[in-house]
């Protein structure tokens, strides 16, 4: 045999393997589309991830009771807040400081 005719045989060879795994690879698609795969593949990884993370929660119930108390009250700052001021009496007045009459007065002398 030739170097021709060896060069045809492992060609028609290599043709033959490449039908076959086309062939395979249209069946695989006509038996279920890429959006399919593509969907089936995405619902296992969320599933996954979710018992992952339900996992993790039933480990560190306390972090996530504080992590969902921090955000609530977080959520509810402003009625907290009014709330405590409420039971403090209001806020304390404010009283001058003599530092602070010093600089009203110099201000008002500059912009004159």
């Amino acid at each position: 045999m030739s170097g021709f005719e060896t060069d045809r045989a492992n060609r028609k060879a290599a043709r033959a393997l490449f039908d076959s795994r086309l062939g395979q690879v249209k069946a695989d698609l006509s038996a279920r589309s890429v959006k399919g795969r593509m969907i089936d593949k995405a619902k296992g990884d969320a599933l996954a991830i979710a018992d992952e993370a339900v996992a993790v929660a039933k480990d560190n119930k306390g972090l996530i009771a504080a992590t969902v108390a921090a955000l609530i009250a977080w959520a509810f700052r402003a009625p907290l807040l009014e709330l405590i001021t409420a039971k403090r009496g209001g806020q304390a007045p404010v009283q001058p400081e003599p530092a602070n009459d010093d600089f009203a007065e110099t201000t008002e002398e500059q912009a004159q």
